[in-house]
């Protein structure tokens, strides 16, 4: 079918443009002209405004407005002088898209959201300033990282330019958050980092300090769009030869893909991000380039590697127009599975299904341009968030069926996702959860006097508190360019159920104590998440599976699944009856054997009942004659974080009646001991009806970001030597999960 998709019309304050009126006489062309500067002036301050306003006045002289308003006799003449964008710099230089419209809500718009972001924005930027320097190549070059051309120095660099570019030119900037003024900001910080970016791109020719210039790379392309969009909103305000370098880099990124097609990859590593940032090159062209002759190609990449990013197999045969032409002609080749999800770093990846708001985030510019932004932005975009819907937890991040290898704690990430849905979707759960990600932001920025987000050990990736001021200055720019007439639905009831995925090979039980989850893909694990913000659980890929590492090794096992059996269940499931769909499951059961090597096979059985019960059966059975060392199976990972805003800095464990308190980080040992029953805080309950022999190591550093302790219910070492077929053991356990301050019965 068609789309029917409805954008809403912004409701910003609308500034006129020369180019978009009637040229009626000499004074009217002068009066459209003075209204730009004196506009101009009011958004600068003290030498600012002076400058500006020198600067346009010189660009138009007299008799430069009284030969135009000649030329606007005939339509001829003004066909040819503004049927293009008005020059920045009133010369015959190329100019840019004019931004059209203002953005300027109210304190109170949107229930006071946009002012809570904008403040957080001010505060990550004061932070990132203080670590700005300067270039000991070149003094009067600026930078906040050291010098080198890969993305880990670059891609902060970029990122921080475009916050900090935001924070000049839009919203209610206060300098005493922020630390400078608005000018200062400008001059001492956003120009001599831009002119450090464009010097050491291939087109300016000087090398970093590693000895080569940065781009034409795998990423590049993307940290070139940052650098073009930040100049696009500062254009009025930068040096005509800064223009022209930040030109080059964009340009000279989106050559390298004009004769290109959008690649595509399902298993292991989708090319969906990829593709998505890849586009925005062309978006960056076209924002500063308008007038360049390969604009056309431009939007066209656009369009198509924007499309290209979340297509599936289903799509090769979709009539489905998007864009003018249905789907199976602009096909190029599947990023996701046909059950919307998707695969990166070799399992299916919740961040990365969230990456669409690369390409939809473009709608803000095209909302500032006063332009229709292309069909292809939300297509397969809203049952791509229905799934995370699935994962998505009270604290605003996610859980991970299948693991989480970058930093767990990267709620505030998500903010601008769910703002994007909410506004350009009219997704009507997305603004709960976007509330949800704001408030644990919040809460994670008031630890830090600086006005870091992320404390130190909780993040690992370079670019990580730089894109948070990004993703803050896109959540403000979608709700000022909305319209304040777009409805905030209340919390939506919570989602609890069923959902299983089968090409993702992922299943979800969300029940109001618990979420129990189960992959069987690319990553075997097994899981129970706490429904609380106190998530208690960390994602550990060994989940439910432990490891087993023979006699004379020193590294686990490789983890192999041989077969498995995943069935859903009625609320009769004691009569063992699956159940025909999602809609009317309760719970699973699944059957999964694991082979650790060619040695031992682990049968590992699961049952998810609706009362949030996880039931856990393990029998290990030996493939071949064998002396193991260590056989530390039924793996839960325990978060035990310092700083985290949910968390107390330490776990109480219970081993049947003996209460042991454990420091995060603190590296306590408790067991290896027999116990039936096991309590983590009087709210993680685990009891056997025989006795488990149990462990539990305390984390003594931090893991991609977060602490994690083990607790093994199955956990002996120096086995006797077994012979091919004999069992090393078997054990059951059922998990359940108590509220804060509620005792499990």
């Amino acid at each position: 079918m068609p789309s029917t998709q409805q954008y809403p019309q912004p409701a910003p304050v609308i500034v006129d443009h020369p180019s978009a009126v009637p040229i009626r006489s000499a004074a009217v062309v002068f009066s459209g002209r003075q209204a730009i500067i004196e506009r101009r002036c009011q958004r600068a301050s003290g030498t600012t405004a002076r400058a500006a306003a020198a600067r346009l006045e010189a660009a138009l002289p007299a008799a430069a407005v009284l030969a135009r308003a000649w030329c606007a006799i005939t339509a001829c003449a003004a066909a040819v002088l503004f049927a293009s964008p008005l020059s920045a710099d009133g010369g015959g230089e190329p100019g840019v898209l004019p931004i059209k419209a203002f953005p300027a809500p109210a304190a109170d718009d949107f229930d006071g959201v946009p002012q809570r972001i904008y403040t957080a924005a001010e505060k990550q930027a004061r932070h990132l300033l203080s670590m700005v320097r300067p270039w000991s190549a070149d003094p009067s070059l600026k930078l906040l990282t050291a010098s080198a051309s890969g993305e880990h120095m670059i891609r902060p660099n970029t990122s921080a330019i475009e916050g900090f570019a935001f924070l000049y030119r839009f919203g209610p900037y206060d300098e005493r958050v922020v630390g400078v003024s608005r000018q200062a900001l400008l001059t001492e910080t956003i120009l001599p980092m831009m002119r450090y970016c464009a010097a050491t791109h291939a087109t300016g020719g000087r090398p970093t300090d590693d000895g080569k210039c940065w781009g034409d790379a795998w990423q590049s392309a993307y940290w070139a769009y940052m650098l073009g969009r930040a100049a696009w909103w500062l254009w009025d305000d930068l040096p005509d030869d800064l223009r022209q370098s930040v030109r080059k880099v964009v340009l000279h990124e989106a050559g390298r893909f004009l004769r290109a097609q959008p690649p595509h990859q399902i298993r292991y590593d989708t090319k969906a991000e990829e593709n998505a940032w890849n586009a925005l090159i062309f978006h960056a062209a076209m924002l500063i380039a308008p007038d360049d002759p390969r604009c056309p190609q431009w939007a066209e990449g656009f369009q198509q590697w924007t499309l290209s990013s979340f297509l599936r197999p289903a799509d090769a045969r979709s009539q489905a127009v998007i864009d003018g032409r249905t789907v199976a002609e602009q096909f190029t080749g599947a990023n996701i599975f046909d059950d919307f999800t998707l695969e990166n770093h070799g399992f299916v990846h919740p961040d990365y299904m969230t990456c669409f708001a690369l390409t939809l985030g473009a709608h803000v510019d095209f909302t500032l341009s006063g332009r229709k932004p292309p069909e292809a932005l939300l297509y397969n975009v809203r049952p791509i968030y229905e799934n995370l819907k699935w994962f998505n937890l009270p604290d605003g991040g996610f859980v991970y069926p299948s693991g989480q290898d970058w930093e767990l704690f990267r709620n505030p990430n998500f903010l601008d996702d769910h703002l994007e849905m909410a506004i350009h979707a009219a997704d009507p759960d997305a603004w709960a959860m976007a509330l949800r990600s704001l408030r644990t932001l919040e809460k994670m920025q008031a630890r830090s006097e600086s006005g870091a987000v992320f404390s130190p050990g909780e993040w690992f990736f370079a670019s990580m508190q730089h894109s948070q001021l990004r993703s803050l200055a896109q959540g403000w720019l979608v709700l000022a360019t909305a319209d304040r007439r777009t409805p905030r639905p209340a919390e939506p009831p919570p989602l609890f159920g069923v959902r299983r995925w089968d090409a993702g090979k992922i299943i979800i039980h969300r029940t109001p104590r618990a979420i129990h989850s189960l992959s069987w893909g690319a990553v075997v694990m097994a899981q129970l998440v706490a429904m609380d913000e106190d998530r208690i659980v960390s994602p550990d890929q060994r989940n439910g599976i432990g490891q087993i590492v023979l006699a004379g090794e020193n590294k686990p096992l490789p983890v192999k699944l041989h077969s498995a059996n995943v069935e859903l269940l009625t609320p009769a499931a004691a009569a063992g009856q699956p159940a025909a769909d999602e809609a009317a499951a309760s719970g699973f059961r699944a059957v999964i054997e694991v082979d650790h090597g060619a040695h031992v096979r682990a049968q590992l059985t699961l049952e998810s009942r609706a009362d949030g019960a996880l039931l856990v059966r393990e029998e290990l059975t030996a493939l071949a004659d064998v002396e193991i060392a260590l056989c530390a199976t039924g793996l839960i990972g325990i978060l035990n974080n310092a700083n985290w805003v949910y968390e107390t800095g330490r776990r109480v464990v219970r081993f049947d009646n003996h209460e042991t308190p454990v420091a995060a980080l603190s590296g306590k040992k408790i067991g290896p001991s027999p116990t039936a029953k096991i309590s983590l805080d009087g709210r993680l309950e685990i009891s056997s009806p025989a006795p488990l022999l149990a462990a539990y190591f305390g984390a003594t550093k931090m893991e991609r970001g977060r602490a994690t302790d083990r607790l093994y219910l199955n956990y002996r070492e120096q086995l006797p030597r077994v012979s091919a077929g004999e069992t090393l053991g078997r054990w059951e356990a059922e998990l359940r999960v108590a509220h804060a301050g509620e005792t499990a019965k």
